[in-house]
């Protein structure tokens, strides 16, 4: 029999080829998925930033390379709130082993969506007073933990009367629907009173009401102003500088960024690091297969300060030398 060769190749591919096609879908489905993971955020933050790349350092430090052993989808809603509420039913039905929610407000999204997926909060300041525990941070109310942004605020107000010895009256604004601001003021309320301080305060219910708060509390003659785990007056904190650098008040906070921004100074947390620890607790349900409902909240371990010096030499405010020296930075 006279076989033609490029028949007979046609012949043997055409019996070798759903062969191999089999094989292929066998070693697929035998190949484990990498895990995915998502990031979810309202809106560019300076904290929010350094939660993302404190997390995804965390990851590496445990032997996770992102792409090659887990996947890392990260998403912004960039203050739309209508966004924020798509992706975060987005990310609730996607194939994701854990969703990583940055700040309180986000976290509700995501929480108001799922009791069983596990839920990673990062930089919530009260869980329990947000809704996601009951009574206190032993009894869950869904698959959810996370890292707390609690402020030294001891440590904060220390520092604001080494450098303002000769202050008595704190102006402070807030937006009164933030449960995470409320927790703050609090603190802050506490802190004064117990020091001695008056506090002016204003409640603002959005940004276009922070520059008319501002200007209110300074003809109040307040000595500085306090901008508190605020996100509505953080994001307002270039207004709330200017408006202040006019009046010559210093400004006190407790995010590094914003006394990047003209802030005098702080103790504030330290959220790159709070994001390695939420990278830790990822790592316990990915590769541990932990729930997050059975792994405790925790927290950053230390406060930095950070120094403002361009702003204090503006001011005519001088900084101790031993201040200076504990400084994790001083901004020139």
């Amino acid at each position: 029999m006279n076989w033609n060769r490029p028949v007979v190749r046609a012949l043997l591919a055409g019996l070798w080829l759903p062969l191999l096609v089999l094989n292929c879908q066998k070693l697929e489905q035998q190949a484990p998925a990498v895990p995915r993971v998502a990031i979810l955020q309202d809106k560019p933050q300076e904290w929010a930033e350094s939660l993302k790349s404190g997390f995804m350092a965390g990851l590496k430090e445990q032997g996770l390379t992102p792409d090659k052993d887990i996947i890392v989808v990260a998403r912004s809603a960039n203050g739309d709130p209508q966004a924020l509420s798509t992706i975060a039913d987005s990310f609730v039905q996607g194939d994701y082993k854990a969703i990583y929610a940055l700040g309180t407000q986000t976290t509700q999204e995501v929480f108001n969506r799922t009791k069983t997926k596990s839920i990673l909060f990062g930089a919530v300041t009260d869980p329990v007073a947000a809704g996601f525990y009951r009574g206190d941070l032993k009894s869950p109310l869904g698959n959810i933990t996370g890292t707390q942004d609690l402020w030294p605020y001891g440590a904060q107000f220390d520092l604001l009367k080494r450098l303002l010895p000769n202050a008595k009256r704190i102006g402070i604004i807030y937006n009164s629907g933030e449960v995470n601001s409320r927790v703050s003021v609090e603190a802050i309320r506490s802190e004064a009173k117990a020091r001695g301080y008056t506090l002016e305060e204003r409640a603002v219910t959005s940004e276009a009401e922070v520059q008319p708060a501002v200007a209110a509390l300074l003809t109040k003659g307040i000595d500085l102003l306090f901008i508190p785990a605020d996100n509505t007056a953080q994001t307002s904190s270039p207004t709330i500088i200017a408006l202040c650098n006019q009046a010559k008040v210093p400004v006190f906070t407790g995010i590094s960024g914003i006394v990047e921004g003209g802030a005098l100074a702080t103790v504030g947390c330290n959220y790159y690091e709070l994001g390695k620890v939420n990278a830790r607790q990822v790592v316990e349900i990915v590769r541990n297969k932990k729930q997050a409902r059975d792994l405790p909240v925790d927290s950053a371990r230390k406060g930095d300060v950070y120094i403002n010096a361009a702003t204090a030499q503006r001011l005519g405010i001088t900084v101790p030398d031993d201040v200076l020296k504990s400084a994790v930075h001083v901004y020139r």
